[in-house]
């Protein structure tokens, strides 16, 4: 009778330990989206997910977007960024203060001239950027990508200049196109 117990045991214990370990565990069905594993994925480069996420959501095509499409909106979404600070560049240019040329003036507009062409070159080369990236050149864009990142330093050394809350903006949202064309180039 021992015996009879021990092979009921034994059988019952191969039995269950053949079954898939999916039936004895919760199932959940989450699944990652390129977006998820995206901005959880970019810390190395100084992006917190955060910011990712919510840079990323100013583009509703992001949610179901596949991560070729993610760089490619990041990068609009810089152009559209340096656009604006570009824009704001030209207004103050053209604004009453620079009107008449007065001494102490000219340094400040000869730095706004030279912001916008640093805007003006950033821009075309950004978009640049998105067509060797539409073509799944990442490698091509990289490099384009990481000297966008430094314009607004370039522009805040200039003196007397106003800029640093629009470059800070630029600065950051260069800064996620520059960690997601590294992360699909490597």
């Amino acid at each position: 009778m021992n015996s009879s117990v021990l092979l009921l045991c034994l059988f019952s214990f191969l039995l269950l330990s053949s079954l898939p370990f999916s039936l004895c565990e919760e199932t959940t069905s989450q699944t990652t989206t390129p977006l998820d594993h995206l901005c959880n994925n970019l810390g190395g480069f100084y992006v917190t997910p955060d910011y990712c996420f919510t840079a990323f959501a100013a583009d509703s095509r992001s949610r179901t977007a596949d991560y070729n499409f993610l760089a490619l909106i990041s990068l609009n979404l810089t152009i559209s960024n340096a656009t604006d600070v570009r824009s704001n560049i030209n207004s103050l240019l053209t604004s009453t203060t620079f009107s008449s040329t007065t001494p102490s003036s000219e340094p400040v507009r000869k730095g706004l001239q030279t912001c916008l062409k640093l805007y003006d070159d950033v821009i075309s080369s950004l978009r640049w950027s998105a067509q060797s990236v539409s073509a799944g050149r990442y490698d091509g864009a990289k490099p384009v990508v990481e000297q966008a990142v430094g314009v607004p330093a370039s522009c805040d050394a200039m003196p007397g200049l106003q800029l640093s809350k629009k470059n800070d903006g630029f600065s950051r949202i260069a800064l996620l196109s520059e960690a997601v064309v590294s992360y699909l180039a490597n």
